[in-house]
């Protein structure tokens, strides 16, 4: 640990694993541990999926590098053909880069270059990343904030209250407002359908630019390939990572033909971005969903899981709430270092979770989208028992 920086935030001081499988990841003393975090909602596919291994591994064989922006490569425009056809963006187009902090860094270049605006809304409580324009509209902890302000100017922090954005709106020059369907490090609070609706038709109204961060919530976790779908609207610009590529570092922008055209050539770029064997892991990453019903099993067995929860609640008062869709799901507790508490007897009998919100006092079920009634059953019957001890 002498080489690491202080910096780094650990769930657990002393967890050190040697390789990963499926839904476990493997300590260095060989103990299993069911993971229910999936590298934070990453790991799609499991760990080591055989397909996406082997489609990294070939295309590792080819090309490791080059830059998209020196010569084109086939995974990079394969991974925008398979996007599109899941995307409901017109004629949609894609920008990759290396994480979900750079696509939102994309996202927000692309609002303020296409519109020619300076301002941007964002929401209490939302996390969109730690690099600094990211860091500028992320408030679900006032920490990461700390000792890098001042920020990115002319960036507006709204309470969920369409009258309090629709007077932004009004009153500044909004390139674009950027939302998560759910909260992610903001503790899985789900936004209301009826909020997202409202804000979709102010975006209209108002012809700001309507961003979606999926980076936690996108890819099939919350249920549907997007959180926005529940929501039944379709927004301008949309950021993905996490999930996309099966845990390989991979970040996505995508919008709209209309909006991605005003987007002069050199006016953003990367020299990793969209590297060959991410892109081919999240081309594979898509088949495996596809093929294996995934989308579907999040849905069914977040139905299930959520279920179970539930019914803990009614027997547990540590248990304050249920929150979540599909398999992004969150048990808040009564405070966090009973939520320390839990998660750290979880791990020593063999059940990985990690936890979230502004005090760290949800504990997140986030599972690969390839978990498995049996897998549900262990985890909650892991759970149980450590509730009973607290």
């Amino acid at each position: 640990m002498k080489v690491l920086s202080p910096v780094l935030g650990l769930y657990f001081q002393d967890f050190p694993i040697k390789s990963a499988k499926g839904m476990y990841v493997i300590g260095e003393d060989g103990k299993k541990y069911l993971d229910f975090s999936s590298g934070i909602a990453s790991c799609s596919t499991g760990h080591c999926h055989p397909t996406v291994v082997a489609a990294a591994t070939k295309q590792l064989k080819n090309l490791i590098h080059i830059c998209i922006g020196v010569a084109l490569y086939e995974p990079y425009v394969k991974l925008g053909e398979e996007l599109q056809k899941i995307l409901p963006l017109k004629d949609a187009m894609i920008f990759a880069c290396q994480s979900g902090s750079e696509a939102i860094e994309a996202a927000l270049k692309l609002a303020k270059y296409a519109t020619k605006k300076p301002g941007i809304i964002a929401f209490k409580g939302a996390f969109h990343g730690r690099t600094l324009g990211a860091l500028s509209i992320t408030t679900s902890k006032m920490k990461y904030r700390e000792g890098y302000e001042p920020l990115l100017s002319e960036v507006y922090v709204a309470p969920f209250d369409l009258r309090v954005v629709e007077g932004l709106l009004k009153t500044h020059q909004i390139a674009g407002v950027i939302i998560e369907p759910i909260l992610g490090e903001g503790g899985y609070v789900v936004v209301e359908k009826a909020f997202l609706q409202g804000l979709r038709k102010l975006c209209d109204k108002y012809n700001s630019l309507m961003i979606i961060d999926e980076i936690q919530t996108g890819i099939g976790r919350t249920g549907k390939w997007f959180g926005f779908e529940h929501a039944g609207i379709v927004p301008d610009i949309i950021t993905l990572a996490k999930g996309i590529a099966s845990g390989m570092p991979l970040g996505i922008c995508a919008a709209k033909k209309e909006v991605m055209d005003k987007w002069s050539p050199g006016a953003h770029g990367s020299t990793f971005g969209g590297n060959p064997v991410s892109c081919s892991a999240a081309v594979a990453t898509l088949a495996v969903i596809k093929s294996k019903k995934l989308v579907e099993n999040a849905d069914k067995l977040g139905s299930y899981l959520k279920d179970c929860l539930l019914k803990l609640k009614t027997k547990y008062p540590v248990i304050k709430e249920i929150r979540g869709m599909g398999l992004m799901l969150a048990v808040d507790v009564v405070e966090p270092l009973v939520a320390k508490q839990i998660i750290t007897k979880c791990l020593e009998k063999g059940l990985l979770l990690i936890s979230t919100g502004a005090d760290g006092n949800a504990i997140r079920f986030i599972p690969p989208l390839i978990v498995t009634k049996k897998d549900v059953d262990k985890a909650i019957g892991i759970f149980e028992k450590v509730l009973k001890t607290i």
